[in-house]
């Protein structure tokens, strides 16, 4: 069972310092745009001008604006979270953090929940597990009550977690789902109640460590679990994306049918691994094979436009990355090419909205 110490020892800082994780982030946080993310009180029109540079892609001149702002408003829980959100894509974690907490004092009741919440979301990028549970559990909302359930798997507190997620799987929508799957896990024979709390490892973005203490956790649920094929499916395919293609191929070995309908995930997944060993040519052949049935409608189009998005990551160079997304335009896909130094195919696949706007800029 993985260890406290080892999660810390072994966590990866997910935050980028580079501008171009904003498509991400905008989904971390759950907000179509900045103005979702303030409350309290300002200029309306030096807030709007600010919110406008940041939906054009003027990601710089959004950050200055709500400087200045902070400058003239300290107390402004609106512009607060403004430039801290700005500070979050710029990789600033720790000072968004800092920006965030100056403004608690005079916060509502409402905005502190909230403030905390954004608190928590800082902390995960930052793998700071205290800091997730601390503010967590302050903002006595679903969602950080949520993330610090998790934190509480992984310290080895499976009673205090365990509590929490009951109370929380009553409540509608994910965090309800995942609460209630959290419990099932905990509630069943040893192998899936640890299982459970690698899983937590997983969601708190401690993904290697994760991966593989899942190996042997994932082979040892028993024969008659019903889901045990599916969990072997779903963990090769979180390794070989983790870069452990081993840990994926071994998983896969213990696969006795793949769940209905999931062949295609496996086929997949077993070309990512290729692609993962430097194997491009049979991990090529196999996404070709898949790519033409889902031009006939035999396999779910969005789903394998996502696996080759994924796959596209774990290429080993330009070429074949841009062969896999070739005229797929998503913001996955232009992440990929971006990180290839591929600007222009970027460009080209980027669907309209603020990445775009931020590509076609740069």
């Amino acid at each position: 069972m993985t260890t406290r110490r080892q999660a810390r020892s072994r966590a990866r800082v997910l935050a980028s310092r580079s501008l171009l994780g904003l498509t991400l982030l905008v989904a971390t946080l759950g907000c179509a745009n900045l103005q979702e993310m303030m409350g309290g009180s300002a200029p309306e029109e030096a807030i709007a001008a600010a919110d406008g540079l940041a939906s054009s892609g003027d990601l710089p001149g959004a950050y200055a604006a709500y400087q200045e702002l902070a400058t003239t408003h300290p107390e402004s829980v609106r512009v607060a979270t403004g430039l801290a959100y700005m500070q979050m894509l710029s990789g600033e974690l720790e000072a968004a953090d800092a920006t965030l907490a100056a403004v608690e004092a005079g916060a509502s009741e409402e905005e502190l929940g909230q403030l905390h919440l954004r608190r928590a979301l800082v902390a995960l990028r930052l793998q700071d597990l205290d800091r997730i549970r601390e503010h967590g559990i302050a903002s006595n909302l679903p969602e950080g009550r949520l993330l610090a359930a998790e934190v509480l798997l992984v310290d080895l507190e499976r009673e205090e977690g365990t509590a929490i997620l009951r109370e929380l799987s009553g409540e509608p929508g994910a965090v309800g789902r995942t609460a209630t799957q959290y419990v099932e896990m905990l509630s069943g024979e040893a192998s899936l109640a640890d299982l459970a709390e690698v899983t937590a490892l997983w969601s708190l973005g401690v993904r290697e460590s994760a991966c593989e203490a899942s190996e042997d956790l994932v082979k040892q649920l028993p024969p008659d679990y019903e889901q045990k094929d599916t969990m072997l499916l779903l963990w090769a395919g979180r390794a070989v994306t983790s870069g452990l293609p081993q840990v994926a191929a071994s998983l896969l070995d213990e696969l006795n049918f793949p769940p209905e309908g999931q062949e295609w995930r496996l086929q997949a997944t077993k070309a990512m691994i290729s692609l993962a060993n430097g194997d491009v040519e049979a991990g090529m052949e196999r996404f070709d094979a898949l790519s033409a049935l889902a031009e006939t409608g035999e396999l779910p189009a969005d789903g394998m436009a996502d696996a080759l998005a994924t796959a596209c990551m774990l290429a080993p160079n330009p070429a074949v990355r841009s062969r896999l997304v070739a005229g797929m335009e998503s913001a996955a896909a232009a992440r990929c090419l971006m990180e290839a130094g591929d600007i222009d195919g970027a460009r080209t696949l980027a669907p309209p909205g603020i990445l775009k706007t931020y590509l076609e800029n740069n």
